[in-house]
C-alpha cells in the first residue's frame, strides 16, 4: 500500500521530520501550497514509484506534473520527458542497487520539468514542487 507524507515541512531535503500515513491512491497532492525552508520552491504533490510494480517511472512522473497541473495525465506531453532527462539512468541508480540505495541513504535527484522542480528519492517518492511567488519575483 501506498502512504502519504504529511507534516509541516514536506522539504525533500530531510527525512527527520517525515510522518506517513496510509493512502490508497498513488498521487497525494498537498492540503496547501507550502514553502520549502528556502522559500524558493513550494510542495505541490507527490506520487510513490515501486519499482516492484507495474508502473514505471516515467509514469509516476508524468502522473504527478499532471496532477500539479490539474490536468489529465494525456496532456503532458510536450516535451517528452524522455528529452528532459534520462529516466532509466535515474531509475537504475536510485532503484537498479536496492541492497545500496534503499537501507538508509538518502539518494535524491532533482531535474526542472514543465516549470517544476520534480524529485525522485531512493525510497520512491516523486515530489513535485513549484517557485514561490517570492522566488519567482525575485528572478530565481
Amino acid at each position: 500500500m501506498d502512504e502519504k507524507r504529511s507534516d509541516s515541512n514536506p522539504s525533500t531535503e530531510t527525512k527527520e521530520n517525515r510522518t506517513e500515513i496510509p493512502d490508497d491512491d498513488d498521487t497525494h497532492g498537498a492540503s496547501g501550497r507550502e514553502s520549502t525552508p528556502d522559500g524558493s520552491w513550494t510542495f505541490v504533490t507527490q506520487a510513490h514509484y515501486n519499482p516492484d510494480e507495474s508502473r514505471d517511472l516515467t509514469t509516476v512522473i508524468i502522473g504527478a506534473v499532471a496532477e500539479a497541473e490539474d490536468v489529465p495525465i494525456t496532456e503532458i506531453t510536450n516535451p517528452p520527458l524522455y528529452e528532459v532527462v534520462d529516466i532509466a539512468g535515474i531509475d537504475d541508480a536510485l532503484f537498479g542497487r536496492p541492497e545500496a540505495n534503499r537501507n538508509g541513504t538518502d539518494s535524491t535527484v532533482e531535474f526542472r520539468y514543465h516549470g517544476y522542480k520534480v524529485s525522485v528519492e531512493a525510497d520512491g517518492w516523486v515530489t513535485v514542487s513549484e517557485r514561490s511567488e517570492d522566488a519567482a519575483a525575485d528572478g530565481e
